[in-house]
This record gives C-alpha cells, sequence and structure tokens, in this order.
C-alpha cells in the first residue's frame, strides 16, 4: 500500500497547479475560468494530465489508474474527447483550450522538475500526457460542428464554414506543432505520437476541405452553374471529377435546388474521400420531367448491405432528398466503383 502522505502531496501540488491556472485564465477572461461548470472540468483534467504525468515517470505517486479519486472542486473527469464536444456546444474558443494547455505546461512543469528529477524527462513525460488530452477534444470540437450543418441554413453554414476555417483549422495546425515537438524527444512512445499526428493532420485538411465546401450554395444560379463552379474549385489531387450536363438546365424551386446541390457536393466529398479512385464522373441529365443526376467513381466499391463507416455521408444524403421529394439510389460493387444517382421528379413538366 502506498503512503498516505505520498498521495497527500500529490493532491496538494494537483490542487496548486489547477489553482494557478483558473488564476491565470481568470486575468486573460477566459471562459475556461469565468464558467464554474467548466473551471470544474477544467480541475479534474489537470487532475489527470498530473496522474498520467506521474505514471509515465514511473514515480509513486497516488494509486493506480480508476482508483484516484479527483481532487475537492473537481467535477469527475472527463475523457479528452468529452471536453472537447462540451467546449463546441458551449462556443468556447478552441484558442481558450490551447492558451490553457500552454499555460498547463509550464507552471506544471515548475510544480513537478525539482528535486533529483529530470527537467527534460518531465517536460516529455508532461507535454505528451497534456497532448493525450488536447488531440481528441481537437477532433470531437470539429466532428460538433460538423453535426450541425445537417440542419443548418445557407447563412448558417457560411458562418460555421468561416469558424471552421478562421478558427478551428487554425487552432489544430497549432496543435500539430505541438505535437512536433514531443515526436522529436518522445522516443519510446513516439509510435503513438505519429499515430496522434496523423489524425490531427487528416483532422486539419478535412477541416480546410468543409470550409471550402460549405463556401458554395446555388443561390441566384441554376443548380448546373453551382455544380460546375463547385467542381471548378476542388483541388487537383485524385481523384479528379469531371462535370457533365445534358439537356437544357432551368431553374428549379430554391430549396430543392439548395438540398440537391448540398447532395451532390456531399455524395462528391464522399466519393473523393473514401472511394480510393482515380477519376469521378459528375453527370445532369435534364429530362422533360425530371432532373437525374449521377456521381460515379472507379473505386473500391463496398458492399450494399455493409455500409462502411465513410458512406454514413450516403445515408445522410438519402435523408435530404427524401425532404424534397427526390429519390437517391447507390449502387455499388466490391472492386467496380460506386455510382449514387438523385433523380428529382417536376410535376408539370418543363417551367
Amino acid at each position: 500500500m502506498r503512503p498516505v502522505d505520498v498521495d497527500d502531496a500529490a493532491a496538494t501540488v494537483d490542487a496548486r497547479v489547477a489553482d494557478a491556472l483558473i488564476r491565470e485564465l481568470r486575468v486573460r477572461g477566459s471562459a475556461l475560468a469565468t464558467d464554474s461548470t467548466v473551471a470544474a472540468q477544467l480541475r479534474a483534467q489537470v487532475h489527470v494530465v498530473l496522474r498520467r504525468t506521474r505514471e509515465r515517470l514511473g514515480a509513486a505517486a497516488g494509486p493506480a489508474p480508476g482508483g484516484e479519486a479527483a481532487p475537492s472542486g473537481a467535477a469527475p473527469a472527463s475523457p479528452g474527447s468529452k471536453v472537447g464536444r462540451d467546449r463546441a456546444r458551449q462556443n468556447i474558443h478552441p484558442a481558450d483550450s490551447l492558451i490553457a494547455a500552454t499555460l498547463l505546461f509550464d507552471i506544471a512543469l515548475a510544480e513537478l522538475a525539482t528535486g533529483d528529477s529530470d527537467p527534460a524527462e518531465v517536460a516529455r513525460a508532461l507535454n505528451a500526457s497534456i497532448m493525450d488530452q488536447v488531440v481528441p477534444a481537437s477532433l470531437t470540437y470539429v466532428d460538433v460542428l460538423i453535426e450541425r450543418l445537417a440542419v443548418a441554413h445557407t447563412e448558417e453554414r457560411l458562418g460555421i464554414s468561416r469558424e471552421l476555417h478562421d478558427r478551428v483549422a487554425h487552432s489544430i495546425a497549432a496543435g500539430i506543432q505541438r505535437v512536433q515537438l514531443s515526436r522529436q524527444h518522445e522516443g519510446a512512445a513516439s509510435e503513438r505520437i505519429d499515430e496522434a499526428l496523423r489524425l490531427l493532420e487528416a483532422a486539419l485538411d478535412e477541416t480546410r476541405s468543409l470550409a471550402l465546401d460549405l463556401r458554395h450554395s446555388v443561390g441566384d444560379k441554376h443548380l448546373d452553374e453551382a455544380i460546375h463552379d463547385y467542381v471548378a474549385d476542388l483541388s487537383p489531387e485524385p481523384p479528379t471529377v469531371d462535370a457533365h450536363s445534358y439537356g437544357t438546365a432551368r431553374s428549379l424551386p430554391t430549396g430543392v435546388q439548395e438540398e440537391a446541390f448540398i447532395i451532390v457536393r456531399e455524395v462528391v466529398h464522399n466519393a473523393r474521400r473514401h472511394s480510393r479512385g482515380e477519376r469521378i464522373r459528375l453527370e445532369s441529365h435534364w429530362l422533360v420531367d425530371r432532373l437525374i443526376i449521377s456521381v460515379s467513381d472507379d473505386g473500391i466499391g463496398f458492399e450494399r448491405d455493409r455500409i462502411r463507416p465513410g458512406a454514413l455521408g450516403l445515408i445522410a444524403a438519402q435523408e435530404r432528398a427524401e425532404l424534397i421529394g427526390a429519390e437517391l439510389t447507390i449502387a455499388s460493387t466490391p472492386g467496380s466503383g460506386t455510382t449514387v444517382t438523385l433523380t428529382i421528379s417536376e410535376p408539370g413538366g418543363r417551367r
């Protein structure tokens, strides 16, 4: 059984670090310190970071993982992913979290790098423990913003686009820099850090891609024009997208045009991200009484009754199609690519 006084000393350090961090954040006007519920959650996260740092250093400071209670005044510890989700829903700027992480590193290092301890070793362990919280929090922050898109109107989508590009992408990029610094010194844990870096870089690419996608809408254009403008702005990396239109394009009801455009954009985005193909062909067929839009890729395909996780975007597209009375069909065979077809009927024929 570990000495009680060691446990008490660790708890005292944890409380002192948390108090100092919250004081610094309060001076800066951070929402992490001004809201009591968020501050309590932050105290719990400080406790988790310091416990994991001690575990990395091999110090006998407190009970084994799972048997240690959070310090007085702290909320139950939450995984980093839940923290990111909560902060996104509370509209807390991601920069606040990164500032808190930087301050925590400085404050905790001064407390832990004492006596005979190696300051460099303590710094590496502390930075890795902080990144354990920052990485999943950053990823789920983006996830919450993406969830909001399902019910967002055009103006809201543009606002979220700006937030994704100007705020979240910048903050994730800053997180990548910290992980890269950690990778230079972490030694045996470098493989896990490389994986964290890969996830962050993928999240950054996805965020930038979504921000670009969301800036496009139909507006005063015909649906055909909006689709061609969107395709023209896509990056040249494979799979490339070729768009073709047949028949005479015409205006559709505004709500139908916007929803149809979102569906096409989602299907193309899904194919570019998951098909592993080289080319995507997008065709619009303007018939007398309906519009048929197909998106075909030459990728890996999938079994229709075993939809891969990345194809969940297609399910959302099907739901959008139902809202405007359209039909979305998916044809796919493993190894032979995928074709998604959107059919929009126009009662009364040509308008």
